[in-house]
């Protein structure tokens, strides 16, 4: 077992949950029943999703703040999966997509594609992603008018160790019910604002994070329904190659390791408190060069580190990821071995001390 594999373990039984109510004590004397959760899974697409049973629409979602680096617009012209129109726009990176049955045309402006936009995207074309990896394998929620947050969820971990490429939950809220919100290692989303159109109940205020947990907003500030759709708005002129689309890829651990091209020596900084040493997991994303571009916090047995390790992720370089002789994006859960010292150690007080510091707030 590598050392990266061993972090993975010693880090398996640590990872937060997602507080559901079914977990609150007094939860049984409250309205609702019991669903399955594939069915509250279905329920819940039917209600909150566009796409999923949708009709054809129109969509524009406004993200961030104007001018800064988080910031952007989303446009969607939809027909059904086969048939769509995505304009993308940000200050590092745009694109214009069209699809239409196996004819794509895309033109990209940047070199990389980062999460927390794509996040967004997903948000109006397929706001649960990995949908697959919650089928066939029964569990059950807890749905009614008065339940604010109840979580389907799934943590394998074969031989103790998370996996990360399933680890995730979808949470619910009331009857119908709503999709509130959606975690794995690589994606997170918030849906908030509810409101009627069509048969539907459609989020207007989207939340995801970046970096250190900080929230990048979107607001939903276009929905129309599409009567009539322009054929000309579909019409693919010139087809782009697989190898001209940028695409991504998650691989485990175990794939980037065999991948890695250049490791930076770190020197991880000293700590008032806590581990000195351990492992930490970060996620990273590399453009299609196999250089990291994007890193999140994510787990760290010594959190005071967690910041110093983003950082640090920024560094490494990999071999790009091939599929199919096409290179590809890739992002993973990037573990980290940290070694530090206690410097300037916070000072354990005595009972006494405790006490006079107790009276001294007074």
């Amino acid at each position: 077992m590598s050392k990266l594999w061993l972090g993975e373990l010693m880090l398996g039984g640590v990872f937060c949950s997602i507080s559901c109510w079914a977990q609150m004590p007094g939860f049984s004397q409250m309205p609702g029943e019991k669903v399955d959760g594939e069915v509250a899974l279905d329920r819940a697409l039917r209600t909150s999703s566009l796409t999923f049973e949708g009709k054809p629409f129109h969509a524009v979602m406004e993200i961030g703040t104007a001018g800064t680096d988080y910031s952007g617009r989303v446009e969607v012209w939809w027909v059904d999966a086969t048939k769509y129109r995505l304009l993308v726009e940000s200050p590092k990176f745009s694109q214009e997509k069209v699809v239409n049955g196996d004819q794509v045309s895309e033109e990209d402006q940047g070199d990389y594609y980062p999460r927390w936009l794509e996040n967004f995207v997903l948000a109006v074309l397929d706001p649960v992603p990995m949908a697959k990896n919650f089928r066939g394998r029964g569990g059950a929620v807890m749905l009614g008018p008065q339940i604010t947050r109840s979580c389907l969820q799934r943590d394998d971990r074969p031989g103790g160790i998370t996996d990360q490429l399933t680890w995730g939950s979808v949470c619910f809220s009331g009857s119908e019910p709503h999709l509130s919100s959606v975690q794995t290692m690589n994606v997170y989303m918030e849906y908030k604002d509810w409101k009627k159109f069509n048969k539907k109940q459609i989020a207007r205020t989207y939340s995801t994070d970046v970096l250190d947990y900080k929230p990048v907003e979107g607001r939903l500030i276009t929905l129309e329904e599409t009567k009539k759709p322009d054929e000309a708005m579909f019409t693919v002129s010139g087809m782009t190659s697989v190898g001209q689309r940028i695409s991504t890829a998650f691989v485990s651990t175990l794939k980037e390791e065999s991948l890695v091209e250049q490791a930076p020596a770190i020197e991880w900084p000293s700590v008032r408190e806590g581990k000195t040493e351990g492992y930490m997991i970060v996620y990273a994303r590399t453009d299609r060069t196999g250089q990291v571009r994007e890193s999140a916090k994510h787990n760290s047995d010594q959190p005071g580190l967690e910041s110093f390790g983003m950082e640090a992720a920024l560094r490494y370089k990999f071999k790009p990821l091939m599929v199919n002789g096409v290179p590809q994006q890739m992002e993973m859960p990037l573990v980290l071995h940290f070694t530090s010292r206690l410097d300037d150690p916070l000072p354990i007080l005595t009972a006494d001390q405790m006490k006079k510091q107790m009276r001294d707030c007074e």
